[in-house]
C-alpha cells in the first residue's frame, strides 16, 4: 500500500496512506511500478500489505541525517542501536520493526538484499542519505516474496535513478548546552541522454561524542542517589586483602603507601567511584561515501543498469578508566596474579593474594571502530514478447563486502602484570627493577599498586598496557533471475505473475587479538575468548500471481487475491518452502479491505551458529547450594542429578559463552486484516486501521547462566542441564550459555492506526498527520499466562507489553506521532509531538542502595517499593519493587522557506519544550532509555541548492 511521510520539518517520519489518484483516466499515462512486497509490476500500487512510503523531500525535512534516525522514529520500531548505546553500542544504527529484533527485519536496496552483520542485523548508516529517492517500509510478513529474515517486516531504499542535475546540502546542528554538534555535507551530480543516466556522489558527516557528566540525570550512576552509594567498588586506590589476612584494606587518602599504618579497612558504603562522567552519553561518529549508478540501453529491450558503492564509518564508545583484577581466579598457567611479598613497593612484606585497582592513570577504555563497506551491483533488464504478452526480465548479481577494523585500549597482559607485581629490588642506582639482584628481569617495570591515584607511572603503563585489534568481515554474494508479466486476462483485469532464481551466499569472521585469546587481557573483563567464522549458501526459487476476481460489481468494487510460495534450500538446514495468500476487496470505492496470511522463516545468522567460545569467571548463585535454601522440588532435583546436600556456591565458576551449531531455523506465521477508508466527501481524509498477529516458533535467544540454573533445577529442564558442569565433590565449575531454540515461541499481536486530513485555506495548504502503533500483546505463543507451564518445565513469562523485562527488554504499548505541516507560497513550517507510553521496571536496585546506606527514604524513588508477586510458580511471594517509568512527549519544531534561487533554508528544534527523559533505574548506563530525547534543545540549520 502506498504511503507517505509527515510532509514537515523536525519531526518523525510518520506515514499514513496516500489517497487514491481521482484524476480521469491519468493512470493510463502512469507507467508499471514494483512496490515492496510484490515483485509484480503494476499500476495500481495498494497492495493487500501495508506499507509506507518515505518520499525524499520528506526524509530531508526530519532534522535527521542518517536513514537509520529516521526509521527509528516510526511508531512500530522498538528499541533499537543508536548512537545513544554507548557500553551496550558498537556505533550501529540499525531499526527494528515490532520489536522482534534487528535481525528479523530484512533490508533491501533498490530489492536487492543489503549484507547484514555476523548477528544478522543490518548497519543503516552504511546508506548514505544522499542517494535516497525514498524508503518502502513493509509492516508484513515476506519470506514467501523475499526469504529468510522478512520476519517483522521489510526495509526498502530507493535509490535517485533518474536524478539530473547538481545538487549541494549542508547541514549543522548542536545541543543547547555546546556540545553534540553535527555537520554533514553532501554533492549529487546527475546526467542523462538518449538512453543513458548516470549519477555520482559524495558524502561527508560527523557526530561530536556528548559526555554522561554534561547532563544531571546521566552523571551518577543511579539518578537521585548520591554517587557514593552507587558506585563502583573499584577505585583509583588499590583494594587488597593480604594472605592470611580476613579484611580487604586501601589507602588512607593524603598518605604516600609506604608504611603499613597508611592504610585502613575498606568501606563498602563510602569507597566508592563514579564511573558515569567519563562515559559517552552520545558516541561521537564519522562517515565518508562514494557512490555512482548508472543505466544504458543496450537496445530498446535490454539495459544494462550498474550500482557502486563505497562508504566508511568510524566510531567510538569510552568507558570509565580500566579496572584490573589480581585474582587466582583469573590467573592463567603462564601468570600468577598476586601481589609477591618481596615487591619493591608493598609495605606489609607480605603477599597480597587479591587486589583490585582502577588505573585513573591510563586514562579511559575507547574502542575506536572503522568499517568500510564496498557495494558492487551489476544487472541487466529485459522485455520480451511472449505470446503477445510483455514480460519483463532481469538477471541482477550484487556482492557487498563490510571490513571492520575495531582498536581498543586500553588492556594490560597479565604475563607482564606478574612480573611486575612479582619480586623486585632497587639496583644501586635506586631504580627499581623486576627479579632479584641474582635473577633481574629485562625490560620490566615494577608497578607500585599501593601508591595513591598518580603512582602508576607511564614507564609503568607503558611495560603492562596494550592496544588490541579485532578485525570482522562480512561477505554477501546474490545473483538472482527474474521474470514478471500477465498471463491472460479476465474480465476484472489481467492475471500477474513473478517468478525467480536467486543463489546467495553469505560468508564472515570475527578473528580477535591474540592477547584476547590467550586469555592474558585484564583491564576490560574479556575472558579466554575464540575467533568466529562461518559461511553458508542457499539456493531459491520463488512465484507469485496476482488474480483479479472482480470489477466494478455491487459490493465489489473490485476484489483480487495474490499467492506466492518461495523454495529454499540451505546449506547447513536442508530445505524448507513458504506460501502466503492475500486479499485486497473495495466493496466500494471510498473503502478498501486488506488481508494478508504468510509463513515466515529465519535461518540462524553465522554469529548464532558458529561464535567462538568466550570465557567469563565469576561468582555464580548454585540452586542446590546448602546456603541458598533450596525449595524441596528444587532439593530433590539436585540430589537426582547427584548433587550432595551439602554442596555450597563455588568461589568462582565459568561461564563459557559460544555460538550453537545444533541450531534449527525459525519459523513463522503472520496474520495481517486492515481498513482504508478516504471519503469522496471529504476531500483530502484518509483513516486506516490494521490488526497483525505474528508467531515466531522455535524463536533464537541466549540462554543467560542463570537462566540455565533455573530451568535445570527449578524447572526440570533436561537440555539445560546437560549444559552444567560440577566437580567431584558436586561444586558448580561451569555453565554453558549459548542460543538456544525457545520451545515457548514468541508472539506479538498490535494494531496500527492512521489518520491524514489535508486541506487548501486562503491562509496556506495544511496537513494533519497522526500515527499509533498499539501493541496488545508480546510473549510467548498461545498468549500464555504469566507463571503458566511450559514445554519445557519453566514457567511462562506471560504478556510484557509496557515492562522493561528480562530477554525481551522494553516493549512500549503505545507510541505516536502527532504533527501538523503549514506551507504557503515559499515558506512551511511544521510543529510535531512524540509520544512513548509508560513502563514498568524492575527496582530492587534502589531497595538494596537504600538498605545498604541506610537510607529508607531512597525507596520512594520506587513507585511501588513494598509489591510482592510470585516470581517463579512456588506460590509463594516474594519482593519485587517496581517503578513505573513514566510516559513522554517530546515536541519538535522547523520553519523552511524555499529561495527564488533554487536554493531552501531550513531552521528547526528538536524536543523545543526541553523536557527531560523520565528517569528508569533499569537502564544504569545512562538513567534513561536510549530511544529518548537527550536532555537539552537541539538546534540544527540547513541549506540545499539545486542547480
Amino acid at each position: 500500500m502506498a504511503l507517505t511521510s509527515i510532509a514537515g520539518g523536525a519531526r518523525d517520519a510518520v506515514a499514513v496512506e496516500k489517497p487514491p489518484e481521482r484524476v480521469g483516466d491519468a493512470a493510463t499515462l502512469m507507467e508499471p511500478i514494483e512496490v515492496v512486497g510484490s515483485h509484480i509490476r503494476k499500476i495500481d500500487a495498494e497492495t493487500q500489505h501495508p506499507v509506507l512510503t518515505i518520499e525524499r523531500a520528506e526524509l530531508l525535512r526530519t532534522g535527521l541525517t542518517d536513514i537509520g534516525d529516521i526509521l527509528q522514529t516510526l511508531t512500530a520500531n522498538g528499541r533499537t542501536q543508536n548512537r545513544n548505546n554507548n557500553n551496550d553500542g558498537n556505533g550501529e544504527l540499525r531499526v527494528n520493526l515490532r520489536s522482534l529484533g534487528s535481525n528479523r527485519t530484512l533490508v533491501l536496496v533498490n530489492g536487492q538484499r543489503w549484507a547484514a552483520a555476523l548477528d544478522g542485523g543490518v548497519d543503516l548508516s552504511a546508506i548514505p542519505l544522499a542517494l535516497v529517492e525514498r524508503i518502502e517500509v513493509l509492516k508484513d510478513g515476506a519470506s514467501a516474496i523475499y526469504g529468510s529474515d522478512a520476519i517483522a517486516g521489510v526495509v526498502n531504499v530507493v535509490t535517485r535513478r533518474d536524478f539530473t542535475g547538481t545538487e549541494l546540502g549542508a547541514y549543522v546542528g548542536q545541543y543547547e548546552q555546546g556540545d553534540g554538534q553535527r555537520r554533514s555535507y553532501d554533492l549529487t551530480f546527475g546526467r542523462g541522454g538518449d538512453g543513458w543516466n548516470a549519477v555520482v556522489g559524495l558524502e561527508y558527516e560527523h557526530y561530536d561524542p556528548v559526555l554522561a557528566g554534561s547532563r544531571a540525570i546521566s552523571s551518577v550512576p543511579a539518578p537521585g542517589i548520591p554517587p557514593e552509594g552507587t558506585g563502583s567498588s573499584v577505585t583509583p586506590y588499590t583494594t587488597f586483602l593480604l594472605d592470611g589476612g580476613n579484611a580487604m584494606l586501601r589507602l588512607i587518602e593524603g598518605r604516600p603507601g609506604t608504611s603499613p599504618d597508611d592504610f585502613r579497612a575498606y568501606d563498602r558504603r563510602h569507597d566508592t567511584y563514579n564511573y558515569q562522567p567519563t562515559n559517552y552519553l552520545q558516541t561521537p561518529a564519522g562517515r565518508k561515501a562514494v557512490f555512482a549508478q548508472g543505466r544504458y540501453e543496450i537496445s530498446p529491450s535490454l539495459a544494462l543498469v550498474a550500482d557502486l558503492l563505497y562508504n566508511r564509518r568510524t566510531s567510538s564508545q569510552q568507558l570509565a578508566p580500566p579496572t584490573v583484577l589480581l585474582s587466582p581466579y583469573v590467573s592463567t598457567p603462564d601468570s600468577l596474579l598476586e601481589i609477591s611479598s618481596e615487591n619493591v613497593y608493598n609495605p606489609f612484606g607480605r603477599t597480597a593474594v587479591l587486589a583490585q585497582r582502577r588505573f585513573v592513570e591510563a586514562g579511559p577504555r575507547r574502542r575506536d571502530d572503522t568499517v568500510d563497506t564496498k557495494r558492487v551491483h551489476l544487472g541487466l533488464d529485459g522485455l520480451l514478447s511472449i505470446a503477445g504478452h510483455d514480460v519483463s526480465w532481469g538477471a541482477d548479481a550484487t556482492f557487498i563486502r563490510a571490513d571492520q577494523h575495531s582498536q581498543t585500549d586500553p588492556y594490560f597482559d597479565n604475563r607482564s602484570l606478574a612480573l611486575a607485581v612479582g619480586p623486585s629490588f632497587r639496583d644501586a642506582d635506586g631504580v627499581a627493577r623486576c627479579g632479584t639482584p641474582d635473577a633481574p628481569v629485562a625490560g620490566c617495570v615494577p608497578l607500585n599498586l599501593f601508591g595513591p591515584p598518580g603512582s602508576i607511572t607511564p614507564e609503568m603503563l607503558a611495560y603492562i598496557g596494550r592496544t588490541t585489534h579485532e578485525r570482522l568481515r562480512a561477505d554477501l554474494s546474490d545473483f538472482s533471475l527474474h521474470a514478471s508479466g500477465n498471463l491472460f486476462e479476465l474480465p476484472a483485469g489481467a492475471v500477474g505473475v513473478a517468478a525467480g532464481l536467486e543463489h546467495r551466499g553469505n560468508r564472515g569472521y570475527d578473528r580477535l587479538d591474540a592477547l584476547i585469546r590467550s586469555g592474558n587481557a585484564n583491564g576490560g573483563g574479556a575472558g579466554l575468548t575464540d575467533s568466529t567464522s562461518g559461511s553458508d549458501r542457499v539456493d531459491e526459487a520463488y512465484v507469485e500471481f496476482d488474480v483479479p476476481l472482480l470489477k466494478e460489481r455491487p459490493f465489489a468494487h473490485s476484489l483480487d487475491f495474490s499467492v506466492a510460495s518461495r523454495y529454499s534450500h540451505y546449506s547447513e538446514f536442508g530445505s524448507t518452502t513458504n506460501s502466503q495468500f492475500g486479499l485486497r476487496w473495495r466493496p466500494v470505492e471510498d473503502v478498501l479491505v486488506r488481508g494478508n496470511y504468510s509463513e515466515g522463516f529465519r535461518a540462524p545468522s553465522l554469529l548464532e551458529l558458529f561464535a567462538g567460545a568466550q570465557v567469563a569467571y565469576g561468582q555464580m548463585f548454585d540452586p542446590c547450594a546448602a546456603s541458598n535454601d533450596p525449595s524441596p522440588p528444587v532439593a530433590a532435583r539436585c540430589r537426582a542429578l547427584g548433587v550432595p546436600p551439602d554442596v555450597e556456591d563455588p568461589e568462582s565458576a565459568e561461564v563459557v559463552a559460544g555460538g550453537n551449531p545444533d541450531l534449527k531455523p525459525e519459523t513463522a506465521t503472520t496474520r495481517t486484516l486492515g481498513l482504508v477508508y478516504s471519503p469522496r466527501w471529504l476531500e483530502g481524509l484518509q483513516a486506516s486501521l490494521d490488526w497483525y498477529r505474528i508467531q515466531l516458533r522455535g524463536s533464537i535467544q541466549t540462554v543467560l547462566a542463570e537462566d540455565v540454573l533455573e530451568g535445570c533445577y527449578q524447572g526440570g529442564n533436561t537440555s539445560r542441564c546437560n549444559q552444567i558442569q560440577r566437580a567431584g565433590d558436586g561444586t558448580l565449575t561451569r555453565v554453558l550459555q549459548r542460543p538456544a531454540n525457545l520451545p515457548g515461541g514468541l508472539e506479538t499481536e498490535g494494531f496500527d492506526f492512521a489518520l491524514l486530513h489535508r486541506r487548501s485555506t486562503s491562509l496556506g495548504d495544511f496537513t494533519w498527520r497522526w500515527e499509533n502503533s498499539y501493541v496488545s500483546y508480546f510473549g510467548e505463543i498461545g498468549q500464555r499466562e504469566r507463571l503458566a507451564p511450559m514445554p519445557d518445565g519453566s514457567v511462562a513469562m506471560g504478556n510484557v507489553v509496557g515492562l522493561n523485562s528480562p530477554g525481551y527488554g522494553v516493549i512500549w504499548r503505545l507510541r505516536s506521532v502527532l504533527a501538523l505541516n503549514w506551507q504557503r507560497g515559499p515558506w512551511s513550517a511544521t510543529v510535531a509531538a512524540r509520544y512513548f507510553s509508560s513502563i514498568k521496571e524492575d527496582c530492587s536496585g534502589v531497595i538494596y542502595r537504600a538498605a545498604s546506606l541506610g537510607q529508607p527514604s531512597y525507596r520512594k524513588l520506587c513507585s511501588d517499593p513494598d509489591r510482592f508477586a510470585d516470581l517463579d510458580g512456588s506460590g509463594v511471594g516474594q519482593a519485587a519493587p517496581r517503578n513505573r517509568v513514566g510516559s513522554t512527549t517530546f515536541f519538535d519544531l522547523d520553519l523552511g522557506w524555499t529561495a527564488p534561487w533554487s536554493g531552501r533554508f531550513t531552521l528547526g528544534v528538536r524536543n523545543a519544550l526541553d523536557h527531560d527523559p523520565p528517569v528508569a533505574y533499569s537502564d544504569g548506563f545512562r538513567g534513561f532509555f536510549s530511544d529518548y530525547d537527550l536532555p537539552g534543545r537541539y538546534w540544527y540549520a540547513s541549506y540545499r541548492q539545486r542547480f
